[in-house]
């Protein structure tokens, strides 16, 4: 109710209010969209045990590819009460473009909607078991909506940024969202609100918040970073710019919160950010894929 009479009238409150109930569902699904089979913590598409902590997918043997990674491994990040799900397209794709198994990855967080904190502490332990297994000494990261602040938090906190040379990051609030800032104040702070007081738009005011922290260098490290948003994104009503980075390559397409994660034009520019080749140039294909 309170976001009903918050929103009534301005011009994305259908959108919003649509997301608002698809979160729920997402929720009474266990965190996933599409409502798949597994359960989040389940480790049995990835080659180590997570100890109930995590699940996700990749490497070679659940993809039935040779063993190995010639190209820096790509670890995809979901958002709030979401899963890997989201990203198997994603991984379909650079598979089609010569992509090995031990080259894509993605993390389902213990809860659906997670802390920060949580965030941090999953991905650590994830990040490093791809590392492990591909014998490599960075990974690519593609996170959508909470995952990204998700991502910048964990290479914060643990101090990781010799392990990533790329951040793609999609709709993620980076300068937190009105919306936030309203929940939080209202005590929406719990369940798919969980995040709101971290994310809220107005965190400048107040003392020691961790947004701020991050945002005093929001392109740390030896990391190319990168950023796409949307313009028909109801999230970021009031606050349209909040998922660039100065310092990154910020791109704005003409799609929503999902579309940005989905869209042709985003896929191709993701593959294209991490990869260095375009997805539809049929020479680079065959190079990489002989």
């Amino acid at each position: 109710m309170f976001l009903i009479n918050a929103t009534r009238g301005w011009p994305f409150s259908g959108k919003l209010l649509s997301n608002v109930r698809e979160l729920r569902r997402a929720e009474r699904r266990g965190g996933c969209a599409v409502g798949c089979d597994h359960d989040r913590t389940a480790d049995d598409r990835l080659p180590w045990e997570s100890d109930g902590r995590y699940g996700g997918w990749g490497g070679h043997a659940f993809y039935d590819t040779e063993p190995g990674a010639e190209r820096t491994p790509v670890v995809f990040v979901h958002g709030n009460q979401r899963d890997a799900c989201d990203f198997e397209q994603h991984a379909d794709f650079f598979r089609k473009r010569g992509y090995r198994g031990d080259e894509l990855w993605a993390i389902t967080f213990g809860r659906g909607s997670p802390t920060h904190e949580e965030m941090a502490a999953q991905l650590d332990t994830f990040v490093e078991h791809v590392r492990d297994e591909t014998g490599t000494d960075s990974v690519a990261l593609v996170g959508h909506s909470l995952g990204v602040t998700g991502i910048r938090f964990w290479l914060h906190e643990r101090n990781r940024y010799e392990w990533v040379d790329t951040v793609v990051g999609l709709a993620g609030a980076n300068h937190g969202t009105v919306l936030s800032s309203w929940c939080a104040d209202a005590g929406m702070t719990d369940g798919v609100y969980r995040t709101s007081q971290f994310l809220r738009a107005d965190y400048e005011t107040l003392e020691d918040h961790p947004l701020a922290t991050l945002n005093a260098d929001e392109t740390p490290g030896e990391i190319e970073y990168y950023t796409i948003r949307g313009t028909g994104d109801p999230l970021f009503w009031g606050c349209e710019e909040s998922p660039e980075l100065a310092g990154a390559t910020n791109v704005v397409l003409d799609t929503d919160h999902d579309g940005v994660r989905t869209d042709r034009q985003a896929v191709a520019r993701i593959f294209r950010w991490i990869s260095g080749h375009h997805p539809y140039d049929i020479s680079q294909q065959v190079a990489i894929s002989g």
